[in-house]
């Protein structure tokens, strides 16, 4: 069964871009909430280790029990022994086989949420909280990049090179996915305060979707297949799945921000640009995944 987190590769004698299948769509939106999860975790942290209480007029423990499903919603699946997988980043709970290392890393992560947690049921902890904060956001940036690597370490060489800018996409991805669920509990608890702040967290978002979007696009430029004596890379016309990906991904959660800030209704747009962007993410990954196992006919 494949491994959430990770395209399952296939070992081959002499690897090429058929050494990965597609995940299913069951498992890309495991895998895309784990990353809005972790994201959701590094903004947390970041506003923790900088002395921040509230965002807004928002709690800071909703968002962190929000975080804490979407990471570990895989995690629960897996217990249930539902189909959608079997293991969790290489691990299958309840079996003699030890821990991965990256599910090693992802329980690990828990422990800083658990302390931030405890410590906001009490007063004076404000160092503390500030550290826990730190461990937070580094726990759940380690997590992203090494199963970012993890991932492309099993490749061919050649797809270790089309996948150069996974990990600093990845990063991306959580920050942009996980900005937008902290928008939504924003908007759920109240909204910004006052409403002037909104300006720089609008802008904020729409830069991380204008970076992602270059990180992708150069992502899919640099995906091809190996031809001639140099072993040169011949890029491949984009899918136009792609195009409808991204409509998703950057147009409609853009224009939702973008519209807030003219005629308000932040929670009916909020509401609107995170299942968007939650799709597209999924179509995107799964249309990739393809191109990348050299099952669409012009990857192939």
């Amino acid at each position: 069964m494949p491994v959430l987190h990770e395209l399952p590769p296939v070992a081959m004698p002499d690897a090429t871009v058929a050494d990965v299948r597609p995940s299913g769509y069951a498992e890309i939106l495991l895998r895309v909430l784990a990353i809005s999860g972790y994201g959701l975790w590094i903004w947390l942290g970041m506003g923790l280790a900088l002395g921040m209480e509230r965002i807004g007029r928002c709690d800071m423990r909703m968002p962190l029990i929000l975080g804490t499903a979407l990471v570990g919603a895989g995690l629960l699946l897996v217990r249930l022994h539902l189909p959608a997988t079997s293991d969790w980043y290489g691990w299958p709970p309840g079996r003699s086989r030890g821990a991965s290392r990256a599910a090693l890393m992802a329980l690990v992560t828990f422990l800083p949420v658990l302390l931030v947690i405890i410590l906001g049921d009490g007063h004076g902890h404000t160092p503390a909280m500030r550290l826990a904060g730190v461990a937070l956001m580094l726990c759940s940036l380690v997590s992203l990049v090494y199963t970012a690597y993890r991932y492309r370490s099993r490749l061919s060489p050649g797809l270790q090179r089309v996948s150069s800018s996974l990990p600093v996409s990845r990063l991306v991805t959580a920050w942009y996915g996980g900005g937008l669920w902290l928008w939504l509990c924003m908007m759920v608890q109240g909204g910004l305060e006052p409403p002037q702040s909104a300006y720089p967290w609008i802008l904020l978002l729409l830069a991380l979707a204008l970076l992602l979007g270059l990180l992708e696009g150069m992502r899919w430029q640099s995906l091809g297949v190996p031809h001639g004596v140099g072993g040169e890379m011949e890029v491949h016309e984009v899918p136009p799945a792609r195009f409808v990906a991204a409509i998703f991904i950057y147009v409609l959660p853009c224009a939702a921000l973008l519209l807030t800030e003219r005629f308000g209704g932040g929670l009916l747009a909020a509401a609107v640009a995170v299942p968007s962007c939650l799709l597209g993410k999924m179509l995107e990954q799964r249309v990739y995944e393809t191109a990348l196992a050299g099952e669409l006919p012009a990857a192939g």
